[in-house]
């Protein structure tokens, strides 16, 4: 309001109380304007602008004693909250930043640096310690802005978050191999020979995998901790040989002996994370397959039909994680050959494909990232090439 005025160059009669005629009217109209009818009819025959300012400000902050209280009632809010563990930066953060916007609107701003050590002090000590005193080290707390140290935890949160998902993963093959060991304990043979706990023990110097070992050694009841197929052990898996042969291959690079490395890299391994991606958010379609949701939520572009490609590169192998914890096999990377309503041809590059994928995905960040631009306006969602040409509209 306090801008509006400005603008209408009425702001002195409110702030200096002026009696200038004209600019009372513009400003009271104005005032008028923006309150409900019914407290216009208790106040209209104020005859000021200043004095409909004041009324107003009476009215929404109460009296004074009303607003110490309510200050009073904000310093024990920010005083008190401490981020729990299961919250994030961004919900604690908004939890200050709106104690702080309400002390501002009753007229009692929270200094910056006040805003910021309160908000290093409240994270939880035994997960932010290093980043919190690490900060303090290298920061001037007194002229950091609040904003920035929210980014630099926000930073710091992502990571760990990606860390604490690995330590999880790690743990529960732990535990499951905890669990196969425990029935078979340790015994002498009539040879004398030691045998150890489960999953065969030292036979052979054999590596981790998951089954029972038994005379025969019958590999189709291995399960690899490294690619969580049958068949062999982690040891034997192909992805660790390849990665050794590759890093072998680097080695021997100062040499010259780039051939090795150039045959190798022709097999292209990939681990995909779609954290914002659940597969049972895709139902079916009455239209099968020939439904492509637009998802701002994945990094790629992938599908389950093979038939679509125009070209495929089958040496491209891996697996992608969605949010719901399911992993699918990755097969393929290869473009697809879209045709328009006016018969032009588009092709879609990058498109993985996941033989096991119930439905079929444009990321709309991938589409951005080769040049597109992505609108959302009223009910529908268009999207254009680097050209400025339409290549879809979505309701």
């Amino acid at each position: 309001m306090k801008t509006l005025l400005k603008v209408h160059k009425v702001w002195e009669v409110v702030d200096n109380e002026s009696l200038d005629g004209d600019k009372n009217d513009v400003a009271t109209a104005l005032l008028f304007q923006s309150i409900p009818e019914a407290f216009i009819l208790q106040i209209g025959e104020l005859d000021t602008a200043k004095k409909v300012w004041d009324a107003i400000k009476a009215r929404h902050m109460g009296a004074e004693r009303v607003r110490e209280a309510r200050l009073q009632t904000l310093m024990a809010e920010f005083d008190r909250p401490k981020m729990k563990t299961t919250d994030t930066i961004d919900d604690f953060s908004g939890k200050l930043s709106e104690i702080s916007s309400k002390s501002a609107a009753l007229g009692k701003t929270i200094e910056e640096p006040k805003l910021v050590k309160k908000f290093l002090k409240s994270l939880p000590h035994k997960k932010y310690i290093h980043i919190v005193a690490s900060l303090e080290q290298v920061l001037n707390l007194n002229t950091t802005s609040f904003e920035d140290i929210v980014g630099r935890l926000k930073a710091y949160e992502e990571r760990i978050f990606d860390e604490e998902e690995d330590v999880q993963e790690d743990q529960s093959k732990l535990m499951y191999a905890n669990m196969e060991a425990q029935p078979q304990q340790s015994y002498r043979n009539s040879n004398g020979e030691n045998r150890g706990r489960g999953r065969g023990g030292r036979f052979n110097s054999r590596g981790r995998g998951r089954g029972r070992f038994n005379s025969e050694r019958d590999l189709s009841k291995i399960e690899c901790y490294r690619c969580d197929k049958y068949g062999h052990y982690a040891s034997d898996c192909p992805d660790r040989l390849l990665k050794l042969k590759l890093q072998e291959a680097q080695e021997n690079e100062d040499n010259n002996d780039t051939q090795e490395a150039e045959k190798l890299m022709m097999h292209e391994v990939v681990m995909l994370k779609e954290r914002n991606v659940k597969q049972k958010d895709f139902e079916a379609n009455s239209d099968g397959d020939n439904v492509w949701y637009l998802d701002n939520g994945a990094s790629n572009h992938m599908t389950g039909n093979r038939n679509y490609f125009k070209e495929i590169d089958e040496s491209m192998t891996g697996k992608v994680r969605f949010g719901d914890d399911s992993r699918l096999d990755i097969k393929g990377k290869g473009s697809i050959l879209f045709y328009s309503k006016n018969g032009e041809k588009k092709m879609l590059a990058d498109v993985y494909f996941i033989p096991e994928l119930k439905s079929n995905i444009t990321s709309l960040g991938q589409a951005t990232e080769s040049g597109c631009d992505v609108k959302m306006k009223g009910d529908y969602l268009t999207l254009h090439d680097k050209d400025g040409n339409l290549i879809t509209k979505a309701k």
